[in-house]
């Protein structure tokens, strides 16, 4: 191990990292089967400690005038004071792994080349333990990270910073008892996100344990296996999010929260989006786990079955809104199944009454289509329906016809006998279908004496069938031409 001296106003550790960093090699102070977990980190001594002020210095170039492209590259260091970068700017990549900062990374209004943190531990007392507002740089990495903070800003805090390539996240663990795990409100990312691997955050307050409010994210959003959890406010708040590629809530992936638990109001998505999270729980509203009202994104959600996300919207949002119906819809329109859109169609209609409460001429109405033209999406229902008339008045007339309802008229040889049981099913027919009377109506009608009680039963119930008939033939043209689809 290095022991520390002073050499020209700087120890040992630091001396050997200049001369690293002007080298382009890493400076590792760990061995080689060492365990670097928090507890070890925190028993670090004075051999494995380098001040931030001297990290600072040669990012300015104060230290290291002839610095090798590779950067500065430090392994297993306590890193002594708040690490200030703030409105640097440099070309320097920096690279810390497996380090401790006890008082956190301040890099606000900084530009930076790429910032790698990998399985560092980052904390502070009352501020941001990663405070990069407004950072400007090539690359974030922050895998297998921790960082713990108490500030209401957040513990990671990013909001309108710009990260040219990808922000990585992968099996970081953030905490906030104050705020957001992950502030990001503003954020752009010219690549991927990815807070995958294991991924936790849990944070705290309204704005939500991970805030992604009006961030662009130039590749995709990857959340497989995410844990998120906040007590007082959304697990996720996405509201207004810009995915160009696709966004996966998927494998593992868990969200717990108040208020509504995931957020993707007016979320857009240009490529696939992949929903299929393990929990996703309200702390105590099941109807408000999710929002989704104004979400786009190219196809059906995968693997989510059109079944699943139709029970989502009905049951774990937190009030009836027509535009998932139809974005769901117009995916299955556009795979060419006919039929599932229509059924998310009938589908929407049924929630829409059910929350919305209309008044009751509404609500009868609805109730109407929704049997005998399934909202206008199944107008040959009004044609099963008016074929029942029709074998009804057939029956009718039959039954009645054989009790003297019915009576062959003055134009055949026999006025005033029985009808034949076709004769009378032609009678029926007429009877029932909305048009004129057949030729059969000449040798067949009801009986002209006024003392049969059948013949009067059979003409009253002739004129509600026919009545109905042509209600149910208005309907089917109704639906047929789509006069009665309303979203």
């Amino acid at each position: 191990m290095v022991t520390q001296v002073s050499y020209g106003g700087l120890t040992s550790v630091e001396q050997s990292l200049v001369e690293h960093v002007g080298r382009g090699e890493w400076l590792d102070l760990g061995a080689d089967d060492e365990v670097i977990d928090e507890a070890a980190m925190r028993s670090w001594g004075d051999s494995r400690t380098c001040r931030a002020c001297v990290i600072r210095d040669i990012l300015r170039g104060r230290l290291a005038a002839d610095r090798d492209p590779h950067g500065l590259r430090l392994r297993a260091a306590r890193i002594i004071g708040q690490l200030d970068l703030a409105n640097l700017t440099t070309d320097v990549n920096l690279e810390l792994k497996d380090c401790y900062l006890e008082e956190g990374l301040l890099a606000r209004n900084a530009r930076l080349s790429d910032l790698d943190l990998t399985g560092c531990h980052l904390e502070h007392p009352t501020e941001p333990p990663l405070d990069a507002e407004r950072l400007t740089c090539g690359m974030l990495c922050l895998d297998k990270a921790t960082i713990i903070g108490d500030a209401e800003a957040g513990a990671l805090n990013l909001p309108g910073a710009r990260i040219g390539g990808q922000l990585s996240c992968k099996g970081a663990s953030l905490r906030n008892g104050s705020g957001p795990a992950l502030n990001a409100d503003g954020l752009q990312v010219d690549q991927g996100m990815f807070l995958q691997g294991g991924f936790t955050a849990i944070g705290a307050g309204a704005d939500g344990a991970v805030n992604l409010v009006g961030a662009h994210i130039g590749g995709q959003l990857d959340c497989t296996g995410a844990s998120l959890g906040n007590d007082s406010g959304p697990a996720l708040n996405a509201n207004s999010l810009q995915v160009d590629q696709a966004m996966l809530l998927r494998g593992g992936f868990t969200a717990t929260g108040a208020g509504v638990a995931v957020d993707l109001t007016a979320v857009r998505v240009g490529g696939t989006f992949e929903f299929d999270p393990e929990r996703l729980e309200h702390a105590t509203v099941p109807r408000r786990r999710l929002a989704v009202d104004g979400l786009t994104y190219a196809g059906v959600p995968k693997p989510i079955s059109a079944r699943g996300w139709l029970s989502l919207l009905r049951e774990g949002t937190p009030g009836y809104a027509a535009q998932p119906y139809r974005q769901l819809a117009a995916g299955y329109q556009a795979l060419g199944d006919e039929r599932q859109a229509r059924g998310i169609l009938m589908a929407q209609r049924d929630d829409q009454f059910a929350r919305i409460h209309p008044r009751w001429p509404e609500r009868l109405w609805g109730r109407i289509t929704k049997v005998t033209l399934g909202y206008g999406y199944q107008p040959w229902r009004a044609l099963l329906f008016l074929a029942g008339m029709v074998a009804l008045s057939c029956v009718l007339a039959v039954v009645l016809g054989s009790h003297g309802a019915l009576a062959q008229t003055s134009n055949t040889a026999t006025p005033g006998r029985s009808c034949t049981v076709i004769q009378q099913a032609s009678v029926g027919l007429d009877l029932n279908l909305p048009i004129g009377k057949s030729v059969a109506r000449d040798r067949c009608d009801v009986a002209k004496d006024s003392a049969s009680v059948t013949a009067a039963w059979l003409t009253a119930e002739g004129w509600v069938l026919q009545l109905l008939a042509w209600a149910f033939a208005a309907l089917f043209i109704a639906g047929f031409t789509s006069a009665v689809r309303k979203t």
